[in-house]
């Protein structure tokens, strides 16, 4: 609330001074051109639109939570504005799986729960996806001594 009023004085207090904005247009051809407002207020609405929609971000929230040493919660959360990629969350599942795997020293892993769908959400729906993932066949590390090659014992 306390930007609102704040925003409010000032186009108040700017209301009396002159136009903040020229009067003047871009040509852009003999018989066309635009207004410096009409302009301004175009790359307001895309950058509006940008900052909604971001399609440089990624599709999918995914959070990791550990439930035991070998055992991992996924939970998946697609952004609202999204073209496609309606089957991917099983993929992402399996990618992060595998991640897990490698990073925690396991050999393998088995989705032993999976769970997907739309959360109607205002103003916009979201598609959503769980799953639990059991890491397998644990690979202890090496001791230091057998990483070091071409040593002499």
């Amino acid at each position: 609330m306390r930007p609102t009023f704040i925003l409010l004085c000032i186009t108040a207090a700017c209301s009396a001074c002159s136009p903040v904005i020229p009067d003047k247009s871009i040509e852009l051809t003999a018989n066309q051109s635009v207004s410096y407002a009409s302009a301004l207020g175009l790359a307001a609405v895309a950058a509006a639109a940008y900052y909604v929609v971001d399609p440089l971000a990624p599709n999918w929230e995914v959070v990791e939570t550990q439930v035991a040493d070998n055992r991992w919660r996924l939970a998946l959360r697609r952004k609202n504005f999204t073209t496609g990629g309606d089957g991917e969350a099983i993929m992402l599942l399996h990618r992060h799986a595998e991640r897990l795997a490698e990073t925690q020293g396991y050999r393998s892993y088995q989705i032993l729960q999976w769970q997907e769908g739309v959360q109607s959400d205002m103003p916009f729906a979201h598609r959503w996806a769980r799953g639990e993932v059991e890491l397998r066949e644990y690979l202890p590390p090496l001791p230091e001594d057998d990483l070091v090659a071409g040593e002499p014992s």
